[in-house]
């Protein structure tokens, strides 16, 4: 277990409460943070070790399960891929998009399962949502449009706070992750506009609208406040999703169904989620099942880098002030 932060806190109480799991070294070079994983779980010291290089000459193990900034993700996945370590890994890949293709690159040489943690789409919207979409409920999707307001990362002079963009490249993972999932389809360009707000506390850009265009001419719209002091939606979002034959929305972690159109029956009800694990049961499940079938898990780090397309060429967009073919920007 590498990075015991407050994330990495909560990768360990996930784990612990695993009955397949005994994490058997952790990896904290702050000791501060250290001392409060060791008083928080009651650990072993003997287990606590500074680099990963000493925890892996010290036990044996399996995987990896990395919570470091991503800044240094790539240096724990090749330590991981080096000794022979599956890796599953806290999103977002990497900040930088060279450096997560050649991490992606070093896990598929090594033949090592590597896996991100987009714990999002495991949430029981998107899982009901993406069903019912192949079933063909409202029929072809034209339009998809998502909001998100939220007090987002409000702790002074945190990582988040401070550096820019990171309303996009940290949280907007999540939701961009979420739209390929739910809608099973990757966009083609990409158009965003970012600004702040006076009262904001972050010092990158809280608020944008992107709008992303598909190969059959479908348009997603992201609306995103991240320094919102007034009501807040869910951290999945209102989506409201329009097809031929009726629209699906979110509310508040609600879904609904509704064809209102005058020329037939109208249709108004409540979707029921479908029973679907929690998200970090279902994270740690795939990934375990990936390892024993010898395949890719889903959201394997090579797929990843389509959500992480979406998040770089929102940011170039944004930067250069144009609309941004995806392509183009995975060719850079």
């Amino acid at each position: 277990m590498t990075g015991l932060g407050s994330r990495g806190s909560h990768w360990v109480d996930q784990l612990l409460k695993r009955d397949d799991v005994e994490i058997v070294a952790y990896v904290e070079p702050a000791a501060q943070i250290a001392e409060q994983a060791i008083e928080q779980f009651n650990l072993d010291r003997s287990g606590v070790f500074d680099s990963l290089d000493d925890a892996v000459s010290s036990v044996s193990a399996d995987f990896v399960c990395d919570v470091t900034p991503p800044g240094v993700h790539h240096v724990i996945a090749q330590k991981a891929f080096d000794n022979g370590l599956h890796l599953l890994q806290e999103k977002p890949l990497s900040n930088d998009f060279s450096v997560a293709q050649q991490t992606v690159a070093a896990g598929r040489a090594a033949g090592m399962r590597h896996m991100i943690t987009q714990n999002y789409r495991f949430h029981p919207c998107p899982r009901t949502t993406r069903r019912v979409l192949d079933e063909g409920l409202i029929g072809q999707v034209g339009q998809v449009d998502l909001r998100w307001y939220m007090n987002w990362a409000d702790i002074p002079g945190s990582f988040y706070v401070t550096a820019p963009y990171m309303l996009i490249n940290d949280m907007m993972v999540h939701h961009f992750d979420m739209m390929r999932y739910v809608l099973n389809a990757d966009p083609v360009t990409v158009h965003a506009i970012t600004w702040n707000h006076p009262w904001s506390w972050l010092k990158g850009d809280s608020a944008h609208v992107i709008v992303f265009e598909y190969p059959d001419g479908m348009r997603a719209t992201h609306v995103s406040l991240g320094a919102t002091v007034g009501k807040r939606t869910t951290y999945w979002g209102d989506w409201s999703i329009n097809g031929s034959r009726g629209s699906i929305t979110w509310e508040l972690d609600r879904m609904w169904h509704s064809h209102l159109h005058r020329t037939d029956e109208p249709v108004n009800r409540e979707i029921l989620p479908d029973d679907v694990p929690d998200q970090y049961v279902a994270i740690v499940d795939e990934f375990f099942c990936a390892i024993d079938e010898n395949r890719d898990p889903e959201c394997c780090a090579e797929d990843n880098l389509k959500s992480l397309t979406m998040v770089f060429g929102a940011i170039k967009s944004t930067v250069e002030e144009r609309r941004v073919s995806l392509d183009e920007h995975i060719n850079l």
